[in-house]
C-alpha cells in the first residue's frame, strides 16, 4: 500500500511528552582550574639626593616566587554504543578497548520473561538485533517476542551481589502484540531510548510506531514519553540519531521520517521498503542515505528550512552494476534471495564516500553524487551481504561479513582485497572495531571472533553455544555484549 506524504502526516499521532529526565546515565564532569597569574615584583623607592650625598645602597627587589599551575587530571567522558553501528555514519568504531582473552562474565535469558497477548503466544525469544549501550554500561536490547530490556550489572552488597553471573533487569517495555524484530535501539545523551515496534505479518492494517521511552520512577515498566505512528508496514529497521537530536527512521513501506526529540514530525519522504537497514547521515548532516529492498540506494537532501520538503537528490540502482560473476538467486524467503536491493546499511566516510553491500553479493563504493567508484565481488550466495561495513580509524580499510566467505577487509582506495577471514558459516551481523583496531564479529556457527584488523589473524574464538546474528557492542569497561538466536544475552570480559 502506498501512502502519500499528506496521508502519512495525517496518521501521525503523539502522546504528550513528559519532561525528559536523564535516566540510567553516568555523566562525568571535567574539572578545570584557573591558571594563576604571577605576582608583580616589589619596587623599592630610591633616596632623595642631599648636598653631601651619602651613598645609600639600593635594596634589591624581593623575588616573589611564581606559582606553577597544578595540572588537574581530567577524566575522559565514557562512551557506550548509542545506536546501530555506533554513530550516524555507521562506522562501527568504538573508543573502548575490547577483551583479548574472553570469559563469560554475565548472561541474561530473555526467554524467562514469557509474553502472552490474549490467547496467542508471541514468537520465540530469538534475538537478531544488537544492543545499544549507555555510558554507564546499561544494555538496551530487544527480542523477537517484542520485549525491550534494559539490563545492568548486579549491584554490590553485603552478600557480594556483584559476583552474581546474571544481569539485572532495570526495566522493560512491551507494546501489546508488537515486536521490534531486527531493530537496534537508539539512545540519546539524556537517556531517552528510541525504538520502533509493529505487529507481525504483512496485512494492510499492520502499522509501525516509534516509541520514546525512559526509565520508570519506580517499578520495571518503562515510561512512554511519546509515540509516533509511522503508517503501514512491519517496523524492522533501526532508528538513527542526528547530532541535533533528530531521530531518522524508515517505515515498513519505505517512508523516511525525521522526528524531533519532542515527537514532532519534521519532514518525511518516500524512499523504498527497508527490512533491517538503518538510515546513514553525511558528516555535515545535509544528506541521509537509505538502502532499500527494491533495488536502490536513495540519497535524501535534508531541507534547510522547516517549511521546505525533503527531496530525493539521486538514486543508485544496484542492478545496473551486477559484476562479472554470475549471481546466485532463489525465490524468497529468505528476504533478498532474489538478489535485488540491499538489507545492509550504508557506511559514510569523512570525505563523503558511501559504501554498502547488496543482496547480489557485491560491495559498492559510491561518490557523494551517486557515481560508482568501484565494486568488489564477494563469494556468490543468496542474500549475499547483510553486514554493514566498519571503517578503520585512519579511513583506509573497510570490513564486512557475507553470507559466504567470512569477513572481508578491503582497501578503501580501490576496493582491493587486503585479507579474508574464512568461516564455514555465514556472517549476518555487522562487525565492531575497538580503539586498537581489533575487529569483533559473530557467526552462524555459534562462534564470536576477535580478529587483528591489520593482518586478519585470529586473536580469539569464543564458543557462544548458538548462532550469533547480533553486532557485538563494546561497553565502557571493555566488556563485549552479544546475543544468540535462543534469546540469551552474553557479556564477555
Amino acid at each position: 500500500m502506498r501512502l502519500s506524504r499528506r496521508a502519512v502526516l495525517g496518521r501521525f499521532a503523539a502522546v504528550a511528552a513528559l519532561p525528559l529526565i536523564a535516566a540510567c546515565r553516568a555523566e562525568l564532569l571535567t574539572s578545570t582550574a584557573a591558571t594563576p597569574t604571577a605576582a608583580p615584583l616589589a619596587l623599592v623607592a630610591l633616596p632623595t639626593a642631599t648636598v653631601e650625598p651619602t651613598a645609600a645602597p639600593i635594596a634589591a627587589p624581593t623575588a616573589v616566587p611564581t606559582v606553577e599551575p597544578t595540572a588537574v587530571p581530567t577524566t575522559p567522558k565514557l562512551v557506550g554504543r548509542p545506536m546501530y553501528q555506533m554513530d550516524a555514519q555507521h562506522t562501527g568504531r568504538s573508543p573502548n578497548r575490547g577483551p583479548r582473552e574472553p570469559k563469560l562474565m554475565r548472561s541474561f535469558n530473555t526467554g524467562n520473561f514469557q509474553i502472552r497477548d490474549g490467547s496467542t503466544t508471541t514468537p520465540n525469544p530469538d534475538i537478531q538485533s544488537s544492543a545499544a549501550v549507555g555510558s554507564d554500561g546499561t544494555i538496551y536490547l530487544a527480542n523477537h517476542q517484542g520485549v525491550l530490556f534494559a539490563l545492568r550489572d548486579p549491584h554490590t552488597g553485603p552478600a557480594g551481589g556483584s559476583q552474581r553471573q546474571t544481569l539485572e533487569l532495570a526495566w522493560r517495555c512491551h507494546p501489546p502484540e508488537s515486536s521490534s524484530w531486527h531493530a537496534t535501539p537508539a539512545l540519546s545523551p539524556d537517556g531517552t531510548v528510541y525504538l520502533g515496534f509493529s505487529r507481525p505479518g504483512t496485512r494492510a492494517d499492520i502499522e509501525g510506531t516509534l516509541y520514546a521511552l525512559r526509565a520508570p520512577s519506580d517499578g520495571v515498566e518503562a515510561e512512554v514519553l511519546w509515540a509516533v505512528n509511522l503508517g503501514p508496514g512491519r517496523q524492522t529497521s533501526s532508528p538513527t540519531l542526528g547530532p541535533d537530536g533528530t531521530v531518522y527512521v524508515i517505515s515498513g513501506t519505505g517512508w523516511l521520517f525525521a522526528i524531533t526529540s519532542e515527537g514532532q514530525v519534521r519532514w518525511s519522504v518516500e524512499t523504498g521498503p527497508a527490512l533491517k537497514a538503518a538510515p546513514a547521515l553525511s558528516h555535515d548532516g545535509s544528506m541521509v542515505y537509505v538502502s532499500s529492498m527494491n533495488g536502490k540506494l536513495f540519497a535524501v537532501q535534508v531541507p534547510r528550512n522547516e517549511d521546505k520538503k525533503a527531496t530525493i537528490k539521486w538514486t543508485f540502482n544496484f542492478a545496473d552494476f551486477p559484476g562479472r560473476t554470475p549471481l546466485v538467486k532463489a525465490a524468497s524467503p529468505p528476504a533478498g534471495a532474489e538478489g535485488i536491493g540491499s538489507g545492509a546499511s550504508p557506511t559514510v566516510a569523512p570525505d563523503g564516500m558511501i559504501y554498502v553491500g547488496a543482496n547480489n553479493s557485491n560491495f559498492y563504493a559510491l561518490t557523494p553524487d551517486g557515481k560508482l567508484l568501484w565494486l568488489y565481488e564477494a563469494d556468490r550466495e543468496i542474500a549475499g551481504i547483510w553486514s554493514t561495513a566498519a571503517l578503520s580509524a585512519d579511513s583506509s580499510m573497510l570490513y564486512f561479513g557475507a553470507n559466504k566467505g567470512g569477513i572481508y577487509a578491503l582497501s578503501r582506495q580501490d576496493g582491493s582485497l587486503q585479507w579474508r577471514f574464512g568461516l564455514p558459516g555465514s556472517v549476518y551481523n555487522s562487525p565492531a572495531l575497538d580503539v586498537d583496531g581489533v575487529l569483533y564479529t559473530g557467526s552462524t556457527i555459534g562462534q564470536v571472533f576477535a580478529i587483528d584488523g591489520q593482518t586478519g589473524q585470529q586473536i580469539f574464538a569464543f564458543d557462544a553455544g548458538s548462532s550469533v546474528w547480533t553486532a557485538p557492542a563494546i561497553r565502557p569497561d571493555g566488556s563485549l555484549v552479544v546475543a544468540d538466536r535462543n534469546g540469551k544475552v552474553l557479556v564477555l570480559g
